[in-house]
């Protein structure tokens, strides 16, 4: 064998400076990463929540088409109007000669909670159509859950449910 100091630098190793170096440069590239992919989320955060409002409103329309123009009082701080004009739009009457064709116009499985959090994205019915509550404005409204968990089974109508509107 040889002596420490005859080794070649293979056999010897990484000193502790290239180590930390090496450390240090990893890290300044991961925060400058974090930064961006922060930045990135928020503009996809804003993209989906923008995707899932055209979704409930061209739900209404396509209910407007077969029905009536959807009219419902907006409720100041309260998500009920929300969630019964939600549920309007995932109805399908049960007999078959009663079920307007193209129900229900929204996926039963949508089932989001209500928020009035203003830290977090919402839908708030305006009397006519869902608008949209971004972070920082005030509001109650459906909650935008971007995980994918407001997807759940399809939502079990009572046998006396009546539509609103009108």
């Amino acid at each position: 064998m040889h002596p420490f100091f005859l080794r070649s630098r293979r056999e010897r190793g990484f000193s502790m400076s290239e180590l930390v170096i090496t450390i240090s440069i990893m890290g300044v590239l991961a925060g400058i990463a974090v930064g961006s992919l922060n930045q990135f989320m928020g503009g996809a955060k804003d993209t989906l929540a923008a995707e899932r409002q055209e979704m409930m409103n061209q739900a209404l329309h396509r209910f407007a088409q077969q029905n009536y123009e959807m009219l419902f009082n907006a409720m100041e701080n309260s998500a009920a109007d929300e969630m019964v004009i939600l549920r309007t739009l995932q109805y399908r009457d049960p007999d078959p000669d009663r079920a307007k064709i193209g129900s229900p116009y929204l996926d039963p499985r949508y089932n989001p909670l209500s928020s009035s959090a203003a830290d977090k994205y919402r839908l708030r019915w305006t009397g006519k159509m869902y608008e949209l509550l971004k972070p920082g404005q005030n509001g109650t409204g459906l909650l935008m859950n971007f995980e994918g968990t407001d997807f759940t089974t399809a939502f079990a109508f009572p046998p006396n449910f009546q539509m609103a509107g009108r």
